[in-house]
């Protein structure tokens, strides 16, 4: 399959870096996305029209689903993470500023609960991540806002507050792991620092408040595996980015927002972790890949890194799982497109043991298993390799490409 060379009219729009000051794309900074301009590339390119279908089944940051919505065209997101399903449709919304605008002067006049009866979830990094009186703040903050009424308009300052928690954490977001750092945070600047996000959200309400909304289409996020969609509906294209094979877990990245609103505990927090792709070295195998037929190139790349050893035994079995579930996923598409329906799926290369692994080929010799057509390898941009990676096999850039299918 021959690599079209797109980095000129790509490169920039493959990173969610240029949505850093777009009104509700940059509510929260969902590193592992791409940027609305990418979603309208595809728009175009694939000839959708107002009340056009698009299906996005790991939804993440909700950019698609928000630029479809911009561009009249109707779109469906499903995510396995509980808080990407909440994000997107916050996102998405339709708010009404007058109420938020209101509750928003409640929150700022009265004094914070005295107690909350919200309690941290049961994770270890909860009791590490902010010192006690940090803690106790974003406590009575919460409870703050669960205490609003109408019940509707919560989760716009729900995603405000989670919004913040890195900002006033002793963590960071930092490649694959949310890391510990030190930062000496003012327990009474918290409050501030969470009606300043506020205040940010809602004069972005304002600045889009003009838009006709019946021109714009209808867009939703749910729970849901991209191994196994459910419904009827058939989509004109699917535009998404799956977890790349990488080794990076999401429910370790976005932990702090998890463990304030999303799950009880550890034992909760380790089923998400072990149900998501296995794109990582913990997650596991959940569904049966019927028909699939691993690639010859995939075996051979596999025993090579094997041959030169790797830093954990268990990454062997993520390539394996990773390609088996996504033959699975794009079967699914498949099953859920058009005839003529168009697929855009963003993926980046990836090394391990000084062994380059060309995903989007891998994947497009895939899709072609699972019955559709491949149209074209788009290469977006290159990348760098790991630290650890660069550090014994120098640096090798690994390519993030767009693989074009069609039904």
């Amino acid at each position: 399959m021959r690599i079209s060379d797109k980095k000129g009219k790509l490169s920039e729009l493959i990173s969610p870096r240029r949505d850093i000051l777009r009104p509700i794309y940059n509510w929260h900074s969902f590193k592992h996305s791409y940027s609305k301009d990418l979603v309208d590339v595809f728009i175009d390119e694939f000839n959708l029209k107002k009340g056009s279908w698009v299906m996005d089944p790991f939804c993440g940051g909700g950019t698609t689903l928000l630029a479809c919505k911009q561009a009249g065209i109707n779109s469906l997101g499903l995510d396995i993470l509980p808080f990407s399903v909440f994000l997107s449709n916050v996102k998405t919304s339709n708010h009404n500023i007058g109420e938020i605008k209101s509750l928003r002067r409640k929150l700022g006049d009265e004094e914070l609960p005295a107690h909350s009866s919200f309690s941290l979830a049961d994770v270890p990094i909860a009791t590490k991540a902010f010192s006690v009186p940090v803690r106790n703040k974003l406590l009575r903050i919460r409870q703050a806002i669960h205490d609003l009424e109408p019940a509707n308009a919560r989760d716009f300052f729900n995603l405000a507050f989670l919004s913040i928690l890195e900002s006033v954490s002793n963590t960071a977001k930092a490649g694959a792991f949310l890391r510990m750092v030190e930062r000496k945070i003012n327990p009474g600047d918290v409050k501030s620092i969470f009606l300043s996000k506020v205040d940010c959200m809602i004069a972005d309400l304002a600045a889009i408040c003009q838009v006709d909304r019946k021109k714009e289409g209808n867009a939703s996020a749910i729970s849901g595996d991209a191994r196994k969609i459910e419904g009827s509906r058939l989509y004109d294209a699917v535009i998404t980015s799956p977890p790349y094979p990488n080794r990076h877990d999401y429910t370790r990245i976005y932990s702090l927002e998890l463990f304030f609103d999303f799950v009880k505990g550890q034992k909760d927090l380790k089923q998400i972790r072990y149900d998501t792709l296995r794109s990582h070295v913990e997650a596991r195998k959940r569904f049966d890949a019927h028909g699939y037929e691993e690639p010859k190139k995939l075996r051979n790349l596999i025993e090579r890194i094997d041959k030169n050893g790797t830093n954990n035994s268990k990454v062997l079995e993520m390539l394996e799982g990773y390609f088996e579930d996504m033959f699975l996923v794009l079967s699914q598409i498949r099953k859920h497109l058009k005839k003529r329906g168009k697929v855009a799926l963003v993926v980046s290369n990836v090394s391990f043991a000084g062994i380059r692994v060309p995903v989007d080929q891998l994947l497009a010799e895939i899709g072609e298993q699972a019955g559709l057509t491949t149209t074209g390898v788009w290469l977006a941009r290159y990348r760098g390799n790991s630290s650890q990676q660069m550090g014994t096999y120098a640096r090798q850039p690994s390519r993030e490409s767009v693989v074009i299918w069609e039904n």
